[in-house]
Order: C-alpha cells, then sequence, then structure tokens
C-alpha cells in the first residue's frame, strides 16, 4: 500500500507539471523509462525499500489527519 501512496504523489507531481509546461511528455516518458530500468539493476531492491518507507511514512501522515 506504501508504494502505491509515493506512485500517486509522484504522478500528481508529474501531471501538475505537465499542465504547467514545466516538463514535456517525452521528459516525463524518459524519467519513467529511466526508473523502469533502475529498478531492473541490483540497485532496485535498495529502492524499493527506500520507496516504500517513504510511502509508509507518507501513509502514516495522511492517516494521522
Amino acid at each position: 500500500m506504501s508504494v502505491v501512496a509515493v506512485a500517486v504523489v509522484l504522478a500528481a507531481l508529474v501531471i501538475l507539471l505537465l499542465r504547467t509546461d514545466q516538463l514535456k511528455v517525452g521528459s516525463a516518458l524518459l524519467c519513467v523509462l529511466l526508473g523502469l530500468v533502475l529498478g531492473a539493476t541490483p540497485a532496485g531492491p535498495a529502492i524499493n525499500e527506500a520507496v516504500n518507507g517513504a510511502g509508509a511514512w507518507l501513509w502514516a501522515q495522511v492517516t494521522e489527519l
């Protein structure tokens, strides 16, 4: 559940940046591809743990509201 929370926040940020013309579609797709490739490398588990920890913290903050 926590990784999903981070994904939703990041997706909202990307949509905001696209709407304000701060980010172009090609750049956003390149960032997504970079993330997928990073996830397939040996650094993937460490990245997954970091994102999972950030998601758990975010979920805890939201549930306290």
